[in-house]
């Protein structure tokens, strides 16, 4: 017999059943109830992978929301009365990873993910995102997990139509990216060489100068989505990343505010 990956795996039926007929709340209620913190733990990570991913589930954001919370919760209240310093790194760093999914998750950037953003949706997002710079920093996480969870904030600092904090929290995405490149020994500047990081980084920071008022930033901002081309077009190992760092900056125009004024 096959040793499965997750041990509570064969719990989901049950679970998305509780989900399906009483709602999110029930379920969150359900899971809590377990006497055991192990299981606790195990079961809000499935739940909350499960409703992100939507996977033959009917969800809001809203329910979303209320799962990755309630893990997130779960993680970091046991990490707060965890004595060994390991656990209680691994049970923050389990709650760091939540936090990054779910704001991640409400970020108004991906076209599978038609569901309007709202100003409580891009507060959340932020609480998370700050929560994550936090305990990364905690945590001693490398120049990656900085980056994304600066981007992450910027997102939704965009969402807000606060150009000025957006701009800053990407500026910072763009160094630690930057730190990660010098670490890798691959440009440090945005274009066809390249990497990922760098070109997403700076097209966010380019959009959201441009969106702030800065007319000069909207070619630059097109020259990132054409260097994203050139890769896409070159390196068939590249083409994915390359092709999600386009919808990413062309959802972003299509979808965020245009003015001072934040979604509703």
């Amino acid at each position: 017999m096959p040793q499965l990956t997750n041990p509570f795996e064969p719990l989901w039926p049950e679970m998305s059943e509780i989900y399906l007929q009483s709602g999110v709340v029930s379920l969150i209620d359900h899971i809590g109830s377990k006497s055991e913190p192990m299981q606790r733990r195990g079961l809000f990570l499935m739940a909350s992978q499960r409703i992100s991913a939507g996977q033959n589930l009917s969800r809001s954001l809203s329910d979303l929301i209320a799962i990755s919370r309630a893990a997130i919760d779960e993680f970091a209240t046991q990490a707060e009365s965890e004595t060994d310093r390991d656990e209680r790194a691994r049970r923050l760093d389990g709650a760091n990873i939540l936090s990054y999914n779910l704001s991640a998750d409400l970020a108004p950037c991906w076209p599978e993910d038609p569901e309007p953003r709202t100003v409580d949706h891009y507060q959340e997002g932020i609480r998370c995102a700050e929560d994550c710079l936090r305990w990364r920093s905690e945590l001693n996480k490398g120049a990656v997990p900085f980056h994304m969870a600066w981007w992450a904030l910027g997102t939704h600092r965009c969402g807000l139509a606060d150009w000025s904090a957006a701009v800053e929290a990407f500026g910072k995405s763009l160094e630690a990216a930057q730190d990660n490149a010098r670490e890798s020994a691959t440009p440090v500047e945005g274009g066809p060489d390249a990497s990922f990081l760098i070109n997403i980084s700076t097209g966010w920071l380019e959009f959201a100068r441009w969106r702030g008022g800065d007319k000069t930033s909207y070619d630059r901002f097109l020259k990132v989505i054409d260097a994203f081309s050139q890769i896409a077009r070159r390196n068939d190992d590249d083409h994915a990343d390359s092709m999600l760092g386009i919808q990413q900056l062309e959802t972003a125009a299509s979808r965020l505010p245009t003015s001072s004024a934040p979604c509703q």
